[in-house]
């Protein structure tokens, strides 16, 4: 097509330029000049070879743009990661710290059961020593009294 065009255009200014006066050519040749222009002003429409080096341009950004998405989703992922990996630490300080303060609140309640035991027995002696005292001197005197009787 585009030999056949182009061989037409040779053949007609071929002619004409064997009898044309000097700089006589611009009006016959203007139009198909212009023609021939409009027609491979895109090279990739007459021109498979630009047309596939065309998409293949715009695969390769589409790719890159993937590639930079790709990564970008990987900087956020490793981010998450150590932020996860970060929470897991604390979890773990966080168990033994409150196991440890379980441990202490169990010793302290052990304590303070055993401060209140110690004082209701101490209360409870110092009740009842007097008591017992009393009706065991009482009875001894009583039963003192009675032997001195019979």
């Amino acid at each position: 097509m585009l030999t056949e065009t182009y061989g037409t255009f040779i053949k007609e200014l071929g002619e004409k330029a064997k009898s044309a006066p000097p700089n006589s050519l611009h009006k016959p040749a203007k139009p198909i000049l212009t023609k021939m222009c409009q027609k491979y002003s895109d090279v990739a429409s007459v021109d498979k070879a630009s047309a596939l080096i065309g998409k293949v341009e715009g695969v390769k950004v589409q790719m890159q743009d993937n590639i930079a998405s790709m990564l970008q989703n990987m900087e956020q992922t490793e981010a998450i990661s150590d932020q996860a990996n970060q929470l897991n630490e604390q979890a773990s300080v966080f168990k033994k710290k409150s196991t440890d303060l379980k441990r202490q609140m169990k010793c302290k309640n052990m304590k303070m059961t055993l401060i209140i035991v110690g004082l209701i027995v101490g209360i409870l002696l110092v009740i009842l020593v007097p008591l017992i005292s009393k009706a065991k001197t009482s009875s001894d005197s009583s039963s003192g009294a009675e032997d001195a009787n019979p």
